[in-house]
């Protein structure tokens, strides 16, 4: 099975707002969307974006539940963190220092460094450059 996997296609997460979040995700790491759908029968709605060969996709349900550690809802907003892997961490740090709240630049137990921020739903999101 691992030979016939060629990498990750999306990370889907959810969210309050999908309008808030396409626009976050759009404006500070250059998304763009390139499909909306809706399920019905999830009470929900959902943004395909796209940047280079990743995916996102973020979904609002109308019945969302507040955030708490439970991996088997998809309706509970979030997840531990997505990493954008970046090939200048202190440029990134220095276009997003003012615009945002983010962590210290740190170097890993791997040899990386990276640094934090938050998008408007509180899902961290780390920026990581391999050293």
């Amino acid at each position: 099975m691992s030979r016939s996997i060629k990498g990750v296609h999306h990370v889907a997460i959810s969210v309050k707002s999908i309008e808030q979040s396409t626009e976050f995700y759009t404006q500070v790491f250059g998304f763009s969307e390139v499909q909306r759908f809706e399920r019905e029968d999830l009470n929900g709605k959902a943004a395909f974006l796209r940047l280079g060969d990743m995916h996102l996709e973020i979904w609002e349900f109308s019945d969302g539940v507040a955030p708490k550690d439970d991996l088997s809802n998809l309706k509970i907003r979030g997840l531990r963190h997505i990493a954008f892997s970046v090939a200048n961490l202190d440029q990134a740090y220095a276009e997003l220092k003012s615009k945002m709240k983010m962590s210290e630049l740190r170097v890993g137990a791997s040899g990386g460094r990276y640094f934090f921020i938050s998008d408007p739903d509180g899902i961290m999101i780390e920026l990581y450059e391999e050293r």
